[in-house]
Protein backbone atom coordinates (compact mmCIF):
# COMPACT_ATOMS: atom_id res chain seq x y z
CA UNK A 1 0.00 0.00 0.00
CA UNK A 2 1.30 3.47 -0.96
CA UNK A 3 2.34 5.73 1.95
CA UNK A 4 2.57 9.21 0.23
CA UNK A 5 4.52 10.48 3.39
CA UNK A 6 7.70 10.44 1.89
CA UNK A 7 6.72 12.60 -0.85
CA UNK A 8 7.98 16.23 -0.79
CA UNK A 9 11.29 17.91 0.02
CA UNK A 10 13.65 16.69 2.27
CA UNK A 11 17.23 18.10 3.73
CA UNK A 12 19.44 15.23 4.74
CA UNK A 13 19.78 15.95 9.01
CA UNK A 14 22.48 12.80 10.02
CA UNK A 15 23.72 9.86 8.45
CA UNK A 16 24.43 5.89 10.46
CA UNK A 17 27.25 3.61 8.46
CA UNK A 18 27.03 5.69 5.38
CA UNK A 19 30.72 5.70 4.68
CA UNK A 20 31.26 2.23 5.18
CA UNK A 21 28.92 1.38 2.52
CA UNK A 22 30.39 3.70 0.44
CA UNK A 23 33.54 1.51 0.87
CA UNK A 24 31.31 -1.33 0.41
CA UNK A 25 30.77 -0.47 -2.88
CA UNK A 26 33.50 0.31 -3.87
CA UNK A 27 33.32 4.05 -3.67
CA UNK A 28 37.33 5.88 -3.40
CA UNK A 29 38.46 7.52 -0.12
CA UNK A 30 37.93 10.85 -1.38
CA UNK A 31 34.51 10.29 -3.03
CA UNK A 32 33.49 8.42 0.28
CA UNK A 33 34.62 11.82 2.24
CA UNK A 34 33.06 14.40 0.36
CA UNK A 35 30.13 12.41 0.45
CA UNK A 36 29.76 11.41 4.10
CA UNK A 37 29.80 15.05 4.90
CA UNK A 38 27.37 16.59 2.03
CA UNK A 39 24.17 17.34 3.53
CA UNK A 40 22.40 16.56 -0.27
CA UNK A 41 18.50 17.66 -0.43
CA UNK A 42 16.01 14.97 -1.79
CA UNK A 43 12.78 15.45 -3.26
CA UNK A 44 10.29 13.05 -4.45
CA UNK A 45 7.35 13.09 -6.04
CA UNK A 46 4.35 10.25 -6.32
CA UNK A 47 2.05 10.16 -8.96
CA UNK A 48 0.03 6.84 -8.15
CA UNK A 49 2.03 4.13 -9.37
CA UNK A 50 4.84 6.62 -10.92
CA UNK A 51 7.99 7.81 -8.48
CA UNK A 52 11.04 10.23 -8.94
CA UNK A 53 13.92 10.66 -6.14
CA UNK A 54 15.96 13.08 -7.22
CA UNK A 55 19.07 13.68 -4.92
CA UNK A 56 21.00 17.07 -5.06
CA UNK A 57 24.22 17.66 -3.34
CA UNK A 58 27.30 20.09 -4.53
CA UNK A 59 29.10 17.29 -6.11
CA UNK A 60 26.06 15.75 -8.29
CA UNK A 61 22.42 15.10 -8.97
CA UNK A 62 20.68 11.61 -9.53
CA UNK A 63 17.58 11.23 -10.56
CA UNK A 64 15.34 7.60 -10.30
CA UNK A 65 12.67 7.20 -11.76
CA UNK A 66 10.14 4.09 -12.05
CA UNK A 67 7.11 2.69 -11.99
CA UNK A 68 5.68 0.20 -8.69
CA UNK A 69 6.21 -3.40 -10.03
CA UNK A 70 8.53 -2.75 -12.73
CA UNK A 71 12.03 -3.81 -13.62
CA UNK A 72 14.24 -0.77 -14.07
CA UNK A 73 17.64 0.17 -14.36
CA UNK A 74 19.65 2.06 -11.68
CA UNK A 75 22.74 3.65 -12.38
CA UNK A 76 25.34 3.94 -9.30
CA UNK A 77 28.93 5.23 -9.92
CA UNK A 78 28.85 4.09 -13.47
CA UNK A 79 27.62 0.79 -12.57
CA UNK A 80 24.07 -0.46 -13.79
CA UNK A 81 21.92 -2.22 -12.07
CA UNK A 82 18.48 -3.97 -12.31
CA UNK A 83 15.93 -3.12 -9.71
CA UNK A 84 12.51 -3.25 -8.29
CA UNK A 85 10.11 -1.37 -6.05
CA UNK A 86 7.48 -1.92 -4.12
CA UNK A 87 5.23 -1.02 -0.99
CA UNK A 88 5.42 -3.26 1.80
CA UNK A 89 4.09 -2.13 5.53
CA UNK A 90 4.28 1.69 4.21
CA UNK A 91 7.89 1.44 3.25
CA UNK A 92 9.05 2.53 -0.39
CA UNK A 93 11.04 -0.73 -0.66
CA UNK A 94 13.64 -0.68 -3.69
CA UNK A 95 15.51 -4.12 -4.61
CA UNK A 96 18.97 -3.71 -6.52
CA UNK A 97 20.31 -6.69 -8.19
CA UNK A 98 24.03 -6.20 -8.29
CA UNK A 99 27.36 -8.48 -9.46
CA UNK A 100 28.29 -8.56 -5.93
CA UNK A 101 24.30 -9.45 -4.82
CA UNK A 102 21.20 -7.38 -3.83
CA UNK A 103 21.47 -4.11 -2.21
CA UNK A 104 17.64 -3.18 -0.54
CA UNK A 105 16.64 0.45 0.21
CA UNK A 106 13.80 0.92 2.36
CA UNK A 107 12.32 4.70 2.67
CA UNK A 108 9.84 5.83 5.14
CA UNK A 109 8.42 8.50 7.58
CA UNK A 110 9.02 7.81 11.16
CA UNK A 111 6.95 9.14 14.42
CA UNK A 112 8.89 12.12 14.66
CA UNK A 113 8.54 13.00 10.70
CA UNK A 114 11.99 12.20 9.64
CA UNK A 115 12.58 10.07 6.50
CA UNK A 116 14.50 7.32 7.67
CA UNK A 117 16.43 5.92 4.61
CA UNK A 118 18.24 1.98 5.48
CA UNK A 119 20.25 0.98 2.99
CA UNK A 120 21.35 -2.93 3.22
CA UNK A 121 24.26 -4.74 1.70
CA UNK A 122 25.02 -7.95 0.37
CA UNK A 123 27.16 -8.55 3.28
CA UNK A 124 24.75 -7.08 5.55
CA UNK A 125 25.91 -3.89 6.57
CA UNK A 126 23.07 -1.10 7.21
CA UNK A 127 23.46 2.43 6.70
CA UNK A 128 21.20 4.63 7.67
CA UNK A 129 20.18 8.46 6.29
CA UNK A 130 17.64 10.79 8.26
CA UNK A 131 16.28 13.41 6.33
CA UNK A 132 14.54 16.69 7.73
CA UNK A 133 11.00 17.97 6.21
CA UNK A 134 12.56 21.55 4.02
CA UNK A 135 9.22 22.66 2.78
Amino acid sequence: MADDSIAGKWKLDRNENFEEFLEEMGAPWIARKAAAKSTPSKEIIINGDQITIKLSSMMSTNVMDFTIGKEFETNWAGNISKAMASWEDGKLVVKETRPNGDVVTTRHVDETGTMVTVITTPKGLVAKRFFKKSE
